[in-house]
């Protein structure tokens, strides 16, 4: 189960890098959107406790109890992303209201022609 959860974070972080990489600003939101779920599963495949258990359980004889340090840190950088997420493509609307333009290079050439 550990080798799938870490190929599925590899592939998440190479999707990611690739759409960070685009000239779109997008394309650019959406792999920072995808950074923001592969940190998320690299945070909870650190909740393996046993090789009996699956679930985050820290257990005293007959009792269990969840560990939750691991759910609330998850939870945070759930809200923390999902604002980030909101911040940046209000940035990309008022950019394109504004230049009517959302590709890097076409907005790098418009800053460098202006300074002439």
């Amino acid at each position: 189960m550990n080798i799938i959860l870490l190929m599925v974070i590899g592939f998440l972080i190479f999707i990611g890098t690739y759409m960070i990489l685009s000239v779109n600003l997008i394309r650019i939101i959406i792999g920072i959107s995808i950074y923001t779920h592969a940190g998320n599963l690299i945070i909870m495949s650190m909740g393996h406790y046993g090789r009996h258990m699956s679930e985050p359980l820290i257990g005293k004889g007959t009792q269990h109890f969840v560990d939750p340090l691991l759910q609330a840190i998850v939870l945070t950088a759930i809200v923390i992303g999902f604002g980030m997420t909101a911040f940046l493509l209000v940035l990309v609307y008022r950019t394109y209201r504004v230049t009517k333009e959302v590709e890097i290079d076409v907005l790098r050439k418009e800053s460098d022609n202006s300074d002439e």
